[in-house]
């Protein structure tokens, strides 16, 4: 029964692109789409819920200490740009808006009236075309490498939000074992903009490659780094090589 149970919750927490499930083949991107009661995009949450990752931030921020907790807009669509969204929280009684910047990126404010307010945070665009991510750099670090620290606080940061959304036996699966980022049993997938030749874990001298099953087959653009495993400090950096496109050039941009 463990494996459909996390199979489960993975899927509601469909990552940045952020998690998959546990088995080797990734489902479509379809299969990964969370389905919540109400009219309400399931990937846009109440601000409540956007307070409950910002508050898993500053509880884990010892894992990127040089970081800031910005969040960035996903397109789901070729083409899409952020000319003319408008990004705002909500209520009854509150109305804020948050600038987006021009790589996408945005931070929430801590606004107690809006939490009173039971506000959300919506987007002016049609459902499905954006999702939100944590966006979590160490600053200083060489290109096409993420750092596993800020990796391992995006992830603390999307379970914070996403938990509220799962089911109590999904809960019960993963919260003995300390969520979803902290057990073997989830594999919490990231992007690239640029398909991975390979994917390379680096902490001094010690260099392995992340193994097949953790580079997604689909597209290779997705690769799950090893979270849980303490062995790997937060300072260990994922080095990537990416794969020749068909002009013969290299791109090395890792998304964010």
């Amino acid at each position: 029964m463990r494996r459909p149970l996390a199979t489960v919750l993975l899927l509601a927490l469909s990552a940045p692109v952020f998690a998959d499930t546990a088995p080797a083949d990734t489902p479509s991107e379809a299969a990964q789409q969370v389905s919540v009661s109400g009219t309400r995009d399931p990937d846009w949450k109440p601000y409540r819920k956007m307070l409950a990752g910002m508050d898993a931030f500053e509880r884990y921020h010892s894992l990127a200490p040089r970081a800031e907790l910005k969040f960035i807009l996903r397109p789901q669509q070729a083409n899409l740009t952020v000319a003319g969204l408008k990004l705002r929280i909500v209520g009854d009684n509150v109305g804020i808006d948050i600038p987006i910047a021009a790589d996408y990126t945005f931070s929430l404010p801590r606004d107690e009236s809006a939490a009173n307010d039971d506000a959300d945070v919506q987007l002016s665009s049609k459902k499905g075309l954006f999702r939100w991510r944590p966006d979590i750099h160490t600053p200083g670090l060489p290109t096409g490498t993420r750092r596993l620290g800020d990796l391992r606080l995006e992830c603390e940061v999307r379970w914070a939000v996403d938990k509220f959304d799962s089911s109590f036996l999904q809960l019960a699966y993963l919260m003995p074992l300390g969520g979803a980022c902290h057990t073997s049993r989830s594999r919490i997938f990231y992007s690239t903009t640029a398909p991975i030749a390979r994917a390379t874990l680096v902490s001094d001298s010690r260099r392995e490659s992340l193994p097949s099953e953790r580079l997604s087959s689909k597209d290779r653009t997705r690769y799950a780094p090893p979270l849980h495993d303490t062995s790997w400090p937060d300072d260990t950096l994922v080095e990537f090589e990416f794969a020749l496109p068909s002009d013969g050039t290299a791109d090395a941009t890792v998304s964010k």
